[in-house]
């Protein structure tokens, strides 16, 4: 076993260079591999001179429950340098837990998150990374804390754990010893302000031009793709009430409150979407309710009760109503469909 870890012993690294940081990334199945490949990458050219890509300044490995290849999201395998058993505390500053789909999450063994708990007592750094935010969760390390997660995650998010303040205006999040990043070429970004941290400002940049990045985005940046998804082309008012009614799929306010956010009577709330979209806010909110909640019945193997509460429906029948009338099918049924598209 303890060849496993031969990557991290000091006779690995050319000359007497001592690292000025070390990571691993815990994988889990079905990760996803852009956030992977864009940390790594950005930690590869901070951590040797020109391109050539030696662990001088910066160490990594990844590790997994086994040897065995792990599964990407895209069906893509990854080698593990070590087990989780192997990997030493004291050989490392940040645990990088990294999971991707949610119905990989499902794989993830009891056994992960006792390493996750030996690895917090330890006073080593956590990570969580695209969906491994949940599991930092599940392992009950997040109780308290704040955590950024992706926007299509949230609400599954906070009703799974309630006692976690889950926000999707983030980049990234740093929260004492926990870190959370939402996945995505977000990871780029948190490498460089750990890199920055930790060897410099200029050696944290020094590869953002070998990845064609202009530029590091800070933690609050503002996706403008995610805007332009929801409120292309909106009066800013109509564009608020539609990122609040985006944030806010699983719970149920009175047009009242929804109007008072965007600073507008209900009356005029109503004309605004009945003039661009030809439906009362209490029927566009409901259409992007099912949509989300047809996303979550084909892209996971949520329990279809989980999904309408998730999606702020009051029971399975209450969903399987609408759905029908949406979609033409019961939820049911559709997740059992061939060739339905997953997206």
């Amino acid at each position: 076993m303890a060849e496993q870890l031969d990557i991290l012993s000091a006779d690995a690294l050319p000359g007497d260079v001592i690292p000025d940081v070390r990571f691993a990334i815990a994988l889990a199945p079905l990760f996803t591999l852009l956030p992977f490949a864009g940390f790594l990458d950005t930690v590869r050219h901070a951590a040797d001179e020109a391109d050539r890509s030696r662990q001088r300044y910066c160490r990594w490995l990844v590790v997994a429950e086994t040897m065995d290849p792990v599964a990407s999201s895209c069906g893509s395998q990854v080698v593990p340098d070590a087990t989780l058993v192997a990997l030493r505390a004291s050989d490392i500053d940040y645990l990088l837990v990294h999971a991707g789909l949610i119905a990989g999450l499902e794989l993830v063994t009891p056994g992960f998150y006792e390493f996750l708990r030996r690895m917090d007592t330890a006073g080593v750094t956590l990570v969580g990374l695209d969906t491994g935010t949940f599991l930092l969760a599940g392992a009950g390390l997040m109780n308290g804390r704040s955590c950024a997660v992706h926007w299509r995650h949230r609400e599954q998010f906070a009703r799974t754990f309630p006692h976690v303040r889950a926000v999707t205006n983030e980049l990234y999040l740093l929260d004492g010893n926990r870190i959370t990043c939402p996945g995505g070429t977000s990871a780029i970004d948190l490498a460089v302000e750990l890199l920055t941290l930790h060897c410099g400002r200029a050696r944290a940049l020094k590869g953002l031009a070998d990845l064609h990045v202009d530029e590091q985005r800070g933690m609050h940046h503002v996706l403008r793709s995610f805007q332009e998804i929801h409120t292309a082309d909106l009066d800013p008012r109509l564009a608020r009430a539609v990122s609040f009614m985006q944030e806010n799929l699983a719970t149920s306010h009175p047009l009242a409150v929804l109007g008072k956010t965007v600073g507008v009577s209900t009356r005029q709330l109503t004309r605004l979407f009945r003039d661009r979209f030809d439906l009362s806010p209490a029927e566009y909110w409901r259409e992007r309710r099912l949509q989300h909640a047809r996303w979550r019945i084909v892209n996971t193997s949520r329990p279809l009760s989980a999904i309408a509460h998730e999606c702020g429906f009051t029971d399975n029948a209450h969903l399987t109503r609408w759905f029908k009338r949406r979609f033409g099918d019961t939820p049911s049924r559709y997740r059992d469909l061939p060739n339905v598209r997953r997206e």
